[in-house]
Order: structure tokens, then sequence, then C-alpha cells
């Protein structure tokens, strides 16, 4: 079995070590192509590393448990003596670390080209993510070009979806796909497997696909032609007729499963999002198939924990399927992304018994982007569509659901600083006092949401802000969208430790950017909040046992801390505890 050749090989890239523990989730996306394949009588193989174990095994090193002492001294807020010198001792740890996972990387991209050359695979399919991700994919396709130069190799993901032709411009896939692939792929992939089996060469393939872009055969290609990168109609697969998810292999991932129902936002018209970008225009899956396919997982994977995979799910999906939960009398848990709701006061005698049957269903976390509470911000530079009064009168109504359930629920705000402020006379010193005025409000009315996301406003391709004609005053640099394709964006570090990207904001670079973002997130914790948790990472601590606000931040300190310096001891422990009580849950459901 283990020489049979494979048609498919899809590999959920990588960059050595862990992003965030979201990375264990069980994987929706590549669950659902396995499924199409096999149903299509392909041989699949899913090479996916992101999993606690693997990651622990992969960066087992004698560096990690110094890194992790020098990391804990310089969090300690006593006196500053000797942390210039701890600083200096981190940073040639973190370079000794980087080193080490560089060669190990090395060594297991050139150890997966080998297994695509022996395993004779047709096509290699590659899910992309952001920064070092995505040039490790490119790293992979180099190497197997060299030594299974027939193996056609295609590129997707959500790192394709917001960067589209550009993401093949420099790189080495043959072929990249953009939105969902399970149609386009699969297609390439019979074919391919087709052409080989009568001897063509690679090149015939390449050939007869591009002729079928170019004649409109195959949608969500991007492809090369007559020397340009050329892309075909973006056709998305309707929510209920995708496959169902085909999972293999999860007993190392975080069993928490991504449940899509609903994909796009309802609202779709933020200068910022890249939402209408990556996923397209709203679409809304019939609670029913949803329904059906949380009972599966329950019954087939022991899984009662989930995060709901929508941009915003709409108050009115959320409610009819909390409904539908409640009458199948399923004990699950889960989380999700809502947007405020537009006239929140007028509406909250119908709101807070929405939301309470939402939470009697299982929610336990929510989170919802605010951006700015200066109403002109919201109005001019975000074009949010609605007013910081909202925001307020949503948590509002949010927390009084919570308390009239008895049952705590997460809540999580995300805001956008430094933000443009486009044509307006407002300053980023007066954004920032809005905003931390707005949150004292809320800690004053006794509404204190629990977690705090403060996000640098970089543009990203197809929104209003990366258009230079729309005037909210960036430049960019001429490499920048290439840049920003491979840019890694260091979650659990300091901003201003990024690497430099060619950008400005109101002639401020990109580091006096990350000062400002600094700026906020310090001020945010002077205030009494945690922050940059977000709601399937509040999911995830309490599942695994962290309770009440100190536990939240506990739970932030020992995951980034993990995070920074490869040793996952911490995060295998988590992973364990949510495991068991997702499988504990689930084991409490009763089907006919």
């Amino acid at each position: 079995m283990t020489n049979k050749n494979i048609d498919l090989m899809i590999w959920n890239s990588f960059m050595g070590k862990a992003y965030s523990i979201s990375d264990a989730f069980m994987e929706n996306g590549l669950a659902v192509l396995n499924r199409a394949a096999q149903d299509a009588g392909l041989s699949v193989l899913i090479e996916d590393p992101a999993n606690i174990p693997f990651y622990n095994e992969f960066t087992q090193n004698d560096i990690s448990p110094e890194l992790s002492e020098v990391a804990m001294q310089l969090a300690d807020p006593g006196p500053t003596s000797g942390k210039d010198e701890l600083t200096a001792r981190f940073d040639a740890l973190q370079n000794q670390l980087s080193s080490l996972i560089a060669q190990r990387m090395a060594g297991y991209i050139n150890a997966l080209a080998n297994k695509v050359k022996e395993r004779n695979v047709t096509v290699l399919g590659i899910k992309t993510w952001l920064g070092n991700r995505f040039v490790y994919s490119e790293k992979l396709a180099h190497k197997v070009k060299q030594i299974s130069p027939q193996t056609l190799i295609i590129a997707g993901g959500p790192q394709v979806n917001q960067f589209k032709s550009e993401s093949l411009r420099f790189s080495p896939f043959d072929f990249c796909i953009d939105a969902e692939g399970e149609v386009a792929l699969i297609t390439i992939v019979k074919l391919a497997k087709e052409m080989a089996s009568t001897g063509a060469a690679k090149a015939d393939i390449v050939k007869r696909v591009t002729a079928m872009a170019e004649q409109g055969a195959i949608f969500n290609l991007i492809y090369r032609a007559a020397g340009s990168i050329q892309q075909t109609q973006t056709v998305r697969v309707p929510l209920n007729e995708k496959p169902a998810p085909l999972y293999e292999n999860i007993d190392h991932k975080l069993k928490i499963g991504v449940i899509l129902e609903s994909s796009g936002c309802h609202y779709g018209k933020c200068n910022f999002c890249t939402h209408p970008q990556i996923t397209g225009p709203y679409r809304k899956r019939d609670e029913y198939k949803t329904i059906n396919e949380i009972k599966h997982m329950i019954k087939h994977q022991q899984t009662a924990l989930f995060r709901f995979a929508g941009s915003t799910t709409p108050m009115t999906l959320a409610s009819r399927l909390a409904q539908r939960i409640i009458f199948e009398r399923l004990n699950i848990e889960y989380s999700m992304f809502v947007r405020p709701e537009k006239g929140a006061k007028d509406k909250s005698d119908s709101l807070i018994p929405h939301y309470e049957t939402i939470i009697n269903s299982g929610l336990k976390a929510v989170f919802m982007g605010v951006e700015s509470a200066n109403n002109t911000i919201l109005n001019q530079t975000m074009n949010k569509g609605l007013t910081i009064y909202d925001v307020y009168h949503t948590v509002k109504a949010i927390k009084a659901a919570s308390n009239n359930t008895g049952k705590h629920i997460d809540v999580g705000l995300s805001f956008i600083y430094p933000c443009p402020t486009s044509s307006t006379d407002i300053t980023m010193d007066q954004v920032l006092k809005d905003n931390l005025e707005f949150l004292n409000t809320l800690k004053a009315d006794n509404i204190q949401p629990d977690s705090i996301m403060i996000n640098p406003a970089v543009p990203l391709p197809g929104t209003k802000w990366w258009n230079p004609n729309e005037n909210f005053n960036y430049t960019f640099g001429k490499d920048f969208v290439q840049q920003g394709l491979r840019y890694e964006f260091m979650l659990t570090q300091d901003p201003t430790t990024w690497p430099k990207l060619e950008l400005t904001l109101n002639k401020v670079d990109f580091k006096g950017i990350a000062n400002l973002t600094t700026l906020m997130e310090s001020e945010v914790k002077k205030l009494g909040y945690t922050v940059n948790v977000t709601d399937e990472q509040c999911l995830v601590a309490r599942s695994a046992g962290f309770y009440g606000m100190q536990g939240l931040v506990d739970f932030k300190q020992q995951s980034t801390l993990s995070l920074l310096t490869a040793n996952y001891n911490f995060l295998n422990t988590v992973q364990c505890k949510v495991n068991h009580q997702s499988s504990k849950l689930a084991s409490t459901n009763v089907f006919n």
C-alpha cells in the first residue's frame, strides 16, 4: 500500500513552528477537498503537519528552556536594571532558534519532495497561508520541480484567495486556484491522471489545462498565457452543495470543529475588509445541513466544540440555528464572529431574547469589530455602516442576556489603530482618546468585554484602503505587493520588532505604525483589559480550565510564551484538556 501511486497529495503549508494554537484545529478545507477527490475515485494523501504533537517533536531543542527563562524575566514588571542585557540575550537565542528551525525545515522540505517522487504524485496541491508559510510553499514547489519534474503543482488557500494573480506572478507553481478548489482542482487532477496514463508529459498537461482556461472550461483558475498572468471567472459552490468534509487522522488535532454555517459578510461594505475578496458575496447555508454536520461530527469524531466560520453570522441565522440546536437537544459549545446590531438600542427588547436563546444553545464566545470609537472615522474612513452607540448597546444586550441566563459568555471587541483619517481633521491622539474613553465607559457601566484585539491598519488587495485613488493617505513601496504576499505578521511579538514593510500611513512609516499599535495595547492593559485573545482562543482557554478574567490573562501569557519559544509543552497540555472536554461533551449527546 505504501508504494501505491498517488493522484493528489495535499500539503497544509507550515513554517516549522506554530503560528497560533488555532493552527491545530480540525482542517475543514482539506477535509472537503479530501471528500471531493475520493468521491471522484482519486487516490488522495493528506500531509497536514499542523498539530501540537508534531510541532513538539519537530522543534525539540536545547535552546527553548533558556529562551523561556529569559522571556519570563523580561515579562517581569519589576526593576528595569539588566533588561538591556536580557533583551540582547533573548534576541540572540531567538536567532539561534530561527536558524535551527530553518535547518530542520530544509530537511523537511527535501523529505516531502522525495515523498512526492517516491509516490509518483500526479498533482501536488498546496494550501498556502501568509508569511513564511507561503515562502516554504514556494521552496517545496522548487524542490519538487527539481526531483519530480512531471508532478503538476497547484497552490490555493487563503493567501492565493487574498493576493489573486500576484500569488503566481513570481512563484514556481504551475497554477493557482482562487476560492473553492473542489471543482477546479478535481477537474485538473482527473485530466492530469488520464493524460499521464497515456504517456503525456507535464508540459502537455499544462498546455491542455491552459487551453481549457482560455475557452472558459475551468473556473477559479489563475494561469500563465501570452506572457502574462490570467484568471478565469470566479464561481463559488453553493454552500448547500459543498461536499461533506471527510476527516482522517485527527487524533493529534485540537478537537474543535470548524462549521461553515455561512460565508462572507452580510454587510460587506467596510473599506478595510478583505472578506469580499476572499469569500465573495454573503451566502448562508441551510440550517438543517449545518445541524446535520454538527451531529455527524458529534457521532463520528467525538467532537462537541465548534467554531462557526462565517465572517459575521447574522443574528437571524444564529437564532434559527440556536433554536434548532435546542430542539434537537444537542449538547455543544461554540464561538462565532458577529456584527454589531444597527439600531441596537431600539432593538434591545428583541435582541436580548435572541442572545438568550443563542447562549442557551451553547454559545461561549463572541467577537465583533468596533474598529474605532470615533463616529466620524467609522463613517468616513471605515464605512462601517453603524455608530459606536450601536456597538455599546449590542455589548449591553449580550451582557444582559448572559446575566439573564446565568451563563458567562466571553465578549471580544477588535480595533484598528492607528487608522487612516482620510479627509478629516481628526488626529491619531484623538482617535486613541476616544477608544480608551469608550472602553472606560463599558467598564464603568459594568458591561466590560473580556478581550480587546488591536491591529495596525495594513491595507490588503481588493480593499478600498488599497486603492490609491481613494485618498486614504497610504503610500506603498514598489515591491509592496510581493513583500506583503510573503510578510510574516508575528502576532506573538511586539509589532515594533516586526520586519520592515514598505508602507506609510499619514507619512508615518511602518515602524511608527507598529509603535502606535503597541501604545494602544499598553493603554488598554492599564485599563484592566486582556488583549489579543480571539473568540476561538477564548473557547480553547475555557475548555482547558482557565476561568475568569485572570484565566484569560494566564492563558494568553502562557500560550504566547509557548509560541515565542517553540516549547509546546503548555499547548500540548491544553490540547489534551480540550480534547477530553470535547469528547466528554460529545458523549452526553443521545441520538435515535
